[in-house]
């Protein structure tokens, strides 16, 4: 019989909940915004987010899946504080949100600058 001893247990314990935590996440930031604006309902201004919803979407649209780090350095805050922010053991502060939506606006502009308007 092939036991494990408890240290072994314990990682496997946390890879399936971070597994699924993962899996959560992904369903709740790009999906949330976008399912947001295909609605139709509103008058076309931002959606209502909650402020670590609103940071782990803003993060996850400009560096992809793996956006913690990326986002963590723009800010200039630690990459754990980050990852508690997602994990929801903490939160992030109102100035952390206001300058990872300046680096989303300057983003988003320089990103039309180089396609143009749509078609």
């Amino acid at each position: 019989m092939n036991s494990m001893n408890a240290t072994e247990r314990r990682a496997e314990a946390l890879e399936r909940r971070l597994a699924r935590a993962r899996a959560e996440e992904k369903a709740t930031a790009i999906e949330t915004v976008m399912a947001r604006r295909d609605s139709g309902s509103g008058n076309g201004a931002p959606p209502e987010l909650g402020i670590t919803a609103e940071i782990s979407a803003i993060g996850e649209l400009l560096y992809g899946d793996r956006w913690t780090t990326g986002l963590a350095l723009d800010l200039g805050v630690n990459p754990r504080e980050v990852r508690r922010w997602k994990a929801g053991t903490d939160l992030p502060e109102e100035r952390d949100l206001k300058v990872a939506r300046g680096i989303a606006r300057r983003r988003a502009a320089a990103i039309m600058h180089l396609v143009g308007p749509g078609d």
